[in-house]
């Protein structure tokens, strides 16, 4: 059976990461009447070959638990998910949309998740590898790693959204983009949808 499995996994504590670019993102490159929210995510996406989803979630799940390349269980929280099936840990993703300007009003802001991921697939090779080593019920058929930006931003559409945090996140000169480097790293649109 093929299944897809998702790992979403973020600090519990605050984020300096993400508060550095949210300070230069809204004071030196003036998005802050754009710019609503911020967070990132470190992100395995995988296709999985096992008995049946819930055995490759249980699998899946002790693995990541115990190896602390993926989850560090005092500072991370997670979850992990199976497409159209069971989950594991205590993110919820779902509600996890941080508002961090003044004003509360959300209407007409989405939330867009983009990946950030290596040009090369080197390190999405280890972390496969490491996986399979490590997995009795299931074997990783194929595996995407990187982090996820999930940018709330004030647009007119789910495509203008996507428009803004392509040219926010896109680092192209000292004034234009932050959130990764284009000689190294490539980016795609995960989903957009409105947060308000």
């Amino acid at each position: 059976m093929k299944v897809r499995c998702d790992l979403w996994v973020r600090l519990k504590v605050v984020d300096l990461v993400v508060q550095t670019a949210w300070m230069t993102l809204t004071e030196k490159l003036d998005l802050g009447g754009e710019l609503v929210g911020l967070a990132r995510y470190s992100y395995w996406g995988m296709e999985l070959d096992g008995a049946d989803a819930g055995r490759i979630l249980e699998d899946v799940d002790r693995v990541i638990r115990m190896d602390s390349v993926f989850t560090n269980q005092n500072k991370h929280v997670y979850l992990l998910r199976v497409e159209d099936g069971p989950s594991a840990g205590g993110l919820a993703l779902e509600k996890d949309y941080p508002i961090m300007t003044e004003e509360r009003d959300t209407e007409g802001t989405y939330a867009v998740d983009c990946l950030a991921r290596e040009v090369t697939t080197d390190r999405e090779e280890g972390y496969r590898e490491r996986l399979n080593a490590r997995l009795e019920s299931a074997k990783v058929t194929g595996l995407v790693a990187g982090e996820v930006w999930r940018i709330i931003i004030r647009a007119g559409s789910e495509k203008e959204a996507a428009e803004k945090v392509e040219a926010l996140t896109v680092t192209r000169s000292r004034r234009q983009g932050l959130l990764l480097n284009p000689h190294y790293q490539r980016f795609e649109i995960l989903a957009a949808r409105p947060s308000g």
